[in-house]
């Protein structure tokens, strides 16, 4: 059944606003938060590292199994309206937590933050992965459908911008009230005024198929074992997987997730300790958020005339020299960096506003619109955490483990030392630049090969 919802603009701004604020809240927790407990709070960087694997982990495994209940919900109307409402409590005590932790001792501040991330892993959990379905069942073709998604990563971006444009350590009660009335205020317009999924609420035919398995349920007495309950379950949370071209997509995006993320969690040491710049400076994050923002419009437009898939590809290409710049990179070349930016940052908005329009697509071409969008969009954002979980504590990990300090890149023995001597000897490039130009290229290769493959991804 198709949506027919078209993507006017009140339709776009209603449904798209809440992004703001789920915007405001990833960022801060993979670039910000690491270097505020790390280096502000002395929080030693392989706890924080340890904290952030283990807290995206557990919030991973809850992941699928919100997508399906979310499936499985049985509601009149929309049954997206009350995962989304729920998420509140959760997201505002929780980046409360984050952004004001307990305790006065480097171990308090640890436990704080583990137990603040649990909180907002799992109120982004609820408001994401029903907020993604949603938006996957409005629009009637290609274009329409990412240009919702791009809409919505749009305006995620400007939250973006406003937390990264103001220091996490001597703004945190700005960051956070702006966040708070945000959140409130795009809930408020999903849940009142945003167009409803044209099969958000159960078919008569789910509904009857639900009727017909209680009576048979009622009628076995109840026998089936808890054992085949959960093989049942765990089944329809995998089903997914079950198609190639769904597989070929997350490979794609677990390698170029970690691409992305390994950097992220990286640019507040990079900035500070390589290119010696300052608190001062972080207007130029939010050029790449802003760039990233602003290229989604012809990113929709590419997709729609070449195909979405091949779009992406285009865009991964074209950030590769970015890495390259990267390298070459010394103290003070702040304008150097602005370049890298805007490079990345164009690449950025097609990760924005592809992908997920191709698993909209994805679960089209595979029959279950309507009836699968919180399980395809679990295992979707299952992989995007593992990304976040693994970026952090593998750079974090590594730079204490090669006992990485601010001080190596500014002695003279290090100046001394020819380029490719320091690319060497500076464990920072390494894990900013070249690891994440390798995934990248990675990705770009199965991706490349998943379009030549009849059947695989569309085009």
């Amino acid at each position: 059944m198709k949506s027919k919802t078209s993507a006017r603009p009140a339709a776009l701004f209603y449904y798209g606003l809440l992004g703001w604020a789920l915007g405001a809240v990833a960022v801060p927790i993979y670039i910000q938060v690491p270097y505020l407990y790390s280096r502000v709070l002395e929080v030693p960087s392989a706890w924080v590292g340890a904290i952030l694997l283990l807290s995206r982990l557990l919030d991973a495994v809850l992941d699928p199994l919100i997508g399906l209940w979310v499936d499985k919900r049985k509601s009149k109307t929309n049954r997206y309206a009350f995962p989304v409402a729920l998420s509140f409590p959760f997201l505002l005590c929780g980046m409360y937590g984050v952004f004001f932790p307990f305790g006065d001792k480097p171990i308090e501040y640890a436990a704080s933050l583990m137990a603040s991330l649990i909180v907002v892993h799992l109120g982004y959990s609820l408001a994401s992965i029903a907020y993604q379905s949603w938006g996957a069942e409005l629009g009637n073709t290609d274009k329409e459908r990412s240009t919702f998604v791009a809409v919505r990563e749009g305006i995620g971006i400007l939250g973006v911008v406003f937390a990264v444009s103001f220091s996490l350590e001597t703004h945190a009660v700005m960051i956070f009230s702006g966040f708070g009335g945000m959140l409130l205020l795009g809930m408020l317009l999903l849940l009142l005024l945003a167009p409803k999924p044209a099969t958000a609420g159960l078919s008569v035919l789910q509904k009857g198929a639900a009727l017909g398995a209680a009576a048979v349920e009622s009628a076995s007495g109840g026998l089936q074992s808890m054992g085949q309950k959960f093989k049942h379950g765990l089944a329809e949370v995998v089903k997914p997987l079950s198609h190639t071209n769904f597989r070929k997509l997350m490979t794609v995006f677990l390698f170029n997730g970690l691409a992305a993320a390994l950097p992220a969690t990286l640019v507040p040491f990079y900035m500070r300790d390589r290119l010696g710049l300052s608190d001062s400076d972080q207007w130029v994050l939010a050029v790449y958020f802003l760039v990233g923002a602003a290229s989604t419009v012809f990113w929709v437009w590419l997709g729609g005339k070449i195909g979405l898939a091949k779009a992406w590809l285009i865009s991964m290409v074209a950030v590769i020299p970015a890495f390259v710049l990267v390298v070459v990179l010394q103290e003070g070349d702040l304008y150097g960096y602005l370049g890298v930016c805007v490079l990345t940052g164009i690449s950025l908005g097609a990760d924005l506003s592809l992908p997920a329009a191709i698993v909209a697509r994805l679960i089209q071409d595979n029959g279950e619109q309507g009836q699968t969008e919180g399980t395809y969009f679990g295992l979707w954002n299952w992989v995007n955490k593992f990304n976040l979980a693994l970026a952090p504590t593998f750079a974090l990990g590594t730079l204490q483990w090669f006992s990485y300090s601010a001080a190596d890149s500014k002695s003279e023995t290090f100046r001394s030392l020819s380029l490719m001597g320091q690319i060497a000897n500076d464990p920072l490039i390494w894990v900013y630049a070249l690891l994440p130009c390798l995934l990248k290229m990675v990705a770009i290769v199965i991706l490349n090969r998943a379009i030549r493959t009849k059947g695989s991804i569309p085009c």
